[in-house]
């Protein structure tokens, strides 16, 4: 059973082919991720020039498959967007407030919660002490 990888903004932003480094398993871009990104768009940096490979390779795979199901990735992965769902009862009552990293750790621990092996990929440190507090697996992106 493949596993799943869910990219937090910071990674897409480390390193824009940060999408093909997982091998033949899931790589789950959150729908909050993406709004995060257009954010970035329009800086002159390298963050700024990562944020616009990132949404053209995410075009890219649009227009071959549906993300919403799952795009094919030349090393036979996965690609999908998710929403995170606008309920965050799963989360405990001090997570719940509507920020981005808590709609992310909403999606992981309900995936998580559906049986799946969930891995959350973030540079953010906090992120992974918060993630590993739900029981789900968090690693830094290197």
């Amino acid at each position: 059973m493949p596993k799943i990888f869910i990219l937090d903004t910071n990674v897409l932003l480390h390193d824009a082919n940060s999408i093909f480094k997982f091998a033949d398993n899931i790589v789950v871009i959150p729908m909050i991720v993406l709004e995060e990104l257009d954010t970035f768009k329009k800086r002159l940096d390298e963050v700024g020039k990562n944020c616009r490979i990132v949404t053209r390779l995410l075009d890219e795979y649009r227009n071959i498959d549906k993300l919403s199901e799952g795009a094919r990735l030349p090393n036979s992965g996965l690609l999908k967007v998710m929403l995170t769902g606008a309920n965050l009862d799963v989360l405990p009552p001090e997570l719940r407030q509507p920020t981005a990293d808590n709609r992310i750790l909403n999606l992981a621990l309900g995936l998580k919660q559906s049986g799946e092996q969930v891995i959350l990929i973030s540079k953010d440190l906090n992120m992974r002490i918060k993630a590993d507090t739900l029981g789900i697996a968090a690693e830094d992106y290197e």
